[in-house]
């Protein structure tokens, strides 16, 4: 319950629980140039394509870190390209997020076809699994989701346990320490002008061409529990 996943029309978020002076704290990034310079992390979304590019070149993703300064009244955000280069090897720590979001899509759209059924039924429990791997029969979902019955029984638990194993700035993330900096504003309405000291990394973060198509199907397949896209 440390961190909730939305799946939006436009982006897969991760939401942190704010800071209630209880262990534990959202994750933390020291910006040392912004004055009071360790800020609260808000929210990780991922698009796709990237909204920045380099050089003009826009690249398969893009993760944006959001804080929120409070003395300052603006965000920072750092942003991450990802890179699905054919032969890249699967990234292990984004796939925690991959799995997590993953759970999220297949019960959002179990609640869907019982709507559109006009059934009422439970989705915590055994009776929720076995709805879940029922649904995942779908022969596309399965080429993406299902290497193996091992696999697929972690991918059901990885949502209990992405926030006590998951860090933002795994080595499998973050790989290097230098980015562009310049003060823009929100990409999304209601797109703020000024509002933002975005710190864009030179290195994009690795992932597979098939975790592409994973975190492209879960965002542009899904539907909600009130079967709306």
């Amino acid at each position: 319950n440390l961190i909730e996943k939305q799946i939006l029309p436009s982006m897969l978020r991760l939401v942190m629980e704010p800071r209630t002076g209880e262990e534990p704290d959202p994750p933390q990034i020291d910006f040392s140039s912004n004055g009071r310079g360790i800020t609260d992390m808000t929210n990780i979304d991922f698009k796709f394509p990237s909204e920045h590019s380099i050089c003009g070149h826009k690249l398969d993703g893009e993760m944006q870190y959001y804080t929120f300064h409070p003395m300052r009244k603006r965000f920072v955000a750092v942003a991450f390209f990802l890179d699905a280069t054919e032969g890249n090897p699967r990234n292990n720590h984004l796939q925690e997020v991959i799995d997590a979001f993953t759970v999220e899509f297949v019960k959002n759209k179990k609640k869907c076809e019982v709507k559109q059924q006009g059934l009422a039924g439970s989705f915590v429990g055994g009776r929720g699994l076995e709805m879940i791997n029922k649904t995942a029969e779908d022969l596309e979902f399965h080429e993406l989701f299902h290497d193996d019955n091992e696999q697929w029984n972690s991918t059901l638990q990885s949502n209990r346990r992405l926030a006590s194993s998951w860090h933002p700035f795994d080595p499998e993330v973050q790989k290097s320490v230098h980015f562009w900096g310049y003060s823009g504003s929100l990409t999304e309405p209601p797109c703020t002008k000024n509002s933002v000291d975005w710190k864009v990394m030179d290195v994009p973060t690795p992932i597979s061409p098939k975790q592409l198509q994973q975190f492209k199907h879960l965002l542009f397949n899904h539907v909600d529990g009130n079967c709306k896209r």
